[in-house]
């Protein structure tokens, strides 16, 4: 949130913070609108020059979306802030630019604030507190107290398409061990990897009428069957194991955080 307007914003596998170059135009026009290129608000500073925020620049891929992204690490968004501000008092900058000026400082009080917030909880420790606070209350809109009543969530299509990529004949009363490592990597670490934990911290040892499922609220069963749709539209497309594993990285391109047992019953 800056100001009045809300960024979407990313964070990616290695932890970098990241806002797409459209998502800096309107934060810098405080607009919703369709934006222009970003790189013409780079040339628009006087204080710029060109390239100066290449190294800071990625292209990156947004879970269930076929295009790649273009965008900066987040901190770009200051330093443009800062250089506006920077040529506004140097006099260096045109009439119609004053409303970026008075955006840019829209923006820096904005994420002062936060970084006032931010220092204090790494200095007294309340960083951790607000992770876990943040984890408990994670796990408490995905996973029920109690083990819900079995209901069938895999469709036949999930195994049937499991089989096909293996090259090996589908029989539903004989699924291999192995298939439950898949299930725990594809389908729950790839919902999300501490929901993933806990669900087999709670059954580790998930058998017939016993599933991970089953302790799901609404909110999890949701993801759930969103995930599924998803790999299997993947399944679909792609003739083996090996060319499914590497679309699944392309389109979720999410790294595994947490060690599996690939020897789990499904």
């Amino acid at each position: 949130m800056m100001g009045a307007l809300e960024l979407e914003c990313h964070v990616l596998n290695d932890g970098r913070r990241v806002l797409a170059g459209g998502e800096i135009v309107r934060a810098l026009r405080g607009t919703r609108s369709k934006p222009a290129s970003v790189q013409r608000y780079f040339d628009g500073m006087p204080n710029y020059t060109a390239g100066m925020f290449d190294d800071r620049m990625m292209n990156f891929r947004v879970p269930g979306m076929p295009q790649i992204a273009m965008g900066f690490e987040a901190t770009v968004l200051i330093d443009i802030c800062d250089m506006y501000i920077a040529a506004d008092d140097a006099g260096q900058l045109k009439p119609n630019q004053q409303g970026l000026v008075k955006q840019s400082w829209t923006i820096m009080r904005a994420s002062g604030k936060v970084g006032i917030e931010a220092l204090i909880d790494e200095a007294t420790g309340y960083q951790e507190v607000r992770e876990k606070r943040a984890l408990q209350v994670k796990l408490q809109a995905f996973i029920a107290d109690d083990m819900q009543e079995w209901v069938k969530t895999f469709p036949d299509e999930f195994w049937e398409e499991l089989a096909r990529l293996e090259g090996i004949r589908y029989q539903a009363r004989h699924r291999p061990l192995r298939w439950g490592g898949y299930v725990m990597k594809f389908i729950y670490n790839s919902i999300d990897p501490d929901v993933a934990a806990e669900l087999k911290r709670r059954n580790p040892n998930p058998h017939y009428r016993q599933n991970l499922h089953q302790l799901l609220r609404d909110f999890g069963k949701d993801k759930l069957h969103q995930q599924l749709g998803g790999v299997i539209a993947v399944m679909r497309g792609c003739k083996d194991m090996n060319e499914f594993r590497s679309q699944f990285d392309r389109v979720f391109e999410k790294k595994n955080q947490v060690e599996f047992d690939w020897d789990v019953a499904v």
